[in-house]
């Protein structure tokens, strides 16, 4: 689960997946929280929903209020339990394809001494079957892979994160994702945000919540994003 081991790197920098790093292709749009939900005696449809940027159990939470469904906490952890095992079925009839420039980047900023940890709102699982499914775990300190557990928004996600990192190892810890969620997460603990618009937001919709970098994409602004790092 990634071959680096924790070194006197001084410079952080925590991935979102979803959209940033990865984009996971499934057949005729199967969905691993409806699938969840449906196993488990519940008619649900995600109605097209706009749910980028959401952690896995916030999916489970809209999905449940859209379709006007009560259920008990008890019963909601089944379902969230449920979550991984859906996903791992639909991992095996799924792509997993890196965005264009990811494995550049990634290599570079390792080679600038910089530190690659995860900040997603998938599960532990999903996370780890995303990261080894595209070939690129070995980039990511297990200690620094951070994902959603029962009740947690993004939010919770990132104070964990800023609970358990040890700030005084680093001199820059910056988050990177493609959705308002990440820029106002890492606004909620004090950590600079850089935006990438390749995911289901645009340069013009990311630009007004005010990222302190934006970028199109890790290949066309792969300079500006490694001159405003190397600052």
């Amino acid at each position: 689960m990634g071959e680096h081991k924790l070194t006197d790197k001084k410079r952080l920098l925590l991935w979102d997946i979803d959209g940033t790093l990865v984009r996971t292709t499934r057949p005729s749009s199967l969905n691993p929280h409806v699938n969840a939900l449906t196993r488990l005696g519940y008619l649900v449809s995600d109605q097209a929903i706009q749910l980028s940027g959401s952690t896995d159990y916030e999916v489970i939470i809209e999905l449940l209020k859209i379709n006007k469904i009560s259920i008990t906490e008890n019963r909601l952890k089944e379902v969230f339990m449920e979550i991984d095992k859906e996903a791992q079925k639909l991992d095996l009839v799924s792509e997993f394809n890196l965005f264009p420039g990811v494995r550049n980047m990634l290599n570079e900023l390792s080679s600038l001494e910089w530190t690659h940890g995860i900040l997603t709102g998938n599960t532990h699982k999903r996370m780890i079957s995303k990261l080894q499914s595209s070939d690129i775990i070995k980039y990511f300190f297990k200690e620094l892979m951070f994902s959603c557990n029962f009740g947690d928004s993004r939010k919770d996600i990132c104070k964990n994160a800023a609970g358990i990192i040890n700030k005084e190892l680093y001199q820059k810890i910056y988050i990177i994702g493609d959705t308002p969620k990440d820029i106002s997460a890492a606004r909620s603990i004090g950590f600079p945000v850089i935006s990438v618009a390749s995911g289901n937001y645009s340069s013009s919709e990311l630009t007004n919540y005010d990222p302190d970098l934006l970028i199109r994409n890790l290949k066309v602004d792969s300079k500006l994003l490694i001159d405003y790092l190397s600052k």
